[in-house]
């Protein structure tokens, strides 16, 4: 309605213009953290862990180490809202990513014996890597708000849709958002890969290796099964 010096002129409005999608809501969250307590293994050999670990510091070898996997599943639900004229607009109602950790293992070459101090060196090394892996469940946390913002505003921006399009158009935002958060966790994982390589130097294992003294297990022991 336009009105210039009390004159009125009314402009006829489409009907199917008129219906507008409601204001877009942050879904529900739903998130499951499945942890897994590290174990311990103290049945390889120097000899088995070098192997195991495809790579390394050169011109070092592998006393400990950690082995982490996890797995991620994604669930969303999508509801179609009817306008009244044939069209429907899409609305996040519930996202329920669930990460599970499948492996957390400790190694401790079988060579060391428990409680000397070159095992204790190597155990409190391999407790720095637990900590960060254990770490992941808040990293994840406190990356999901903006994962949530950028499908509200995804949404927000959506324009109403056909009822033959609806469900076409449901399944392909279920597979993109589902490739969205495994990108997340791949983003945060590989900022845990980099936690990890920052305790895992040549000149912390400088420090380590010199850690009980010049004729310790790393100078002697480990080297000769080495070899063996």
């Amino acid at each position: 309605m336009l009105c210039l010096v009390g004159i009125c002129t009314v402009f006829p409005v489409n009907p199917a213009q008129a219906a507008a999608c409601p204001v877009v809501s942050p879904p529900e969250i739903a998130f499951d953290f499945v942890p897994k307590s590290p174990q311990l293994d103290r049945n390889r050999s120097v000899k088995w862990l070098n192997r195991k670990a495809a790579s390394h510091a050169s011109g070092w070898f592998v006393t400990g180490l950690t082995s982490y996997a996890m797995q991620a599943k994604f669930e969303m639900r999508i509801e179609p809202v009817a306008l009244g004229d044939g069209r429907y607009c899409l609305l996040p109602a519930r996202i329920h990513p669930t990460v599970t950790v499948s492996e957390h293992l400790v190694y401790i070459a079988s060579e060391l014996d428990r409680g000397s101090c070159e095992y204790d060196v190597v155990y409190a090394h391999e407790g720095q890597h637990v900590a960060i892996n254990q770490h992941m469940e808040l990293d994840i946390r406190n990356a999901l708000p903006t994962f949530l913002d950028d499908v509200t505003r995804d949404f927000s921006r959506m324009q109403p849709i056909s009822a033959r399009l609806a469900a076409s158009r449901i399944q392909n935002l279920l597979s993109r958002y589902g490739r969205d958060f495994k990108s997340l966790l791949a983003k945060i994982d590989n900022a845990r890969q980099r936690d990890h390589a920052k305790i895992d130097t040549p000149a912390e294992y400088t420090r380590l290796s010199h850690a009980c003294g010049p004729n310790s297990a790393f100078q002697t022991t480990l080297p000769a099964a080495m070899r063996r």
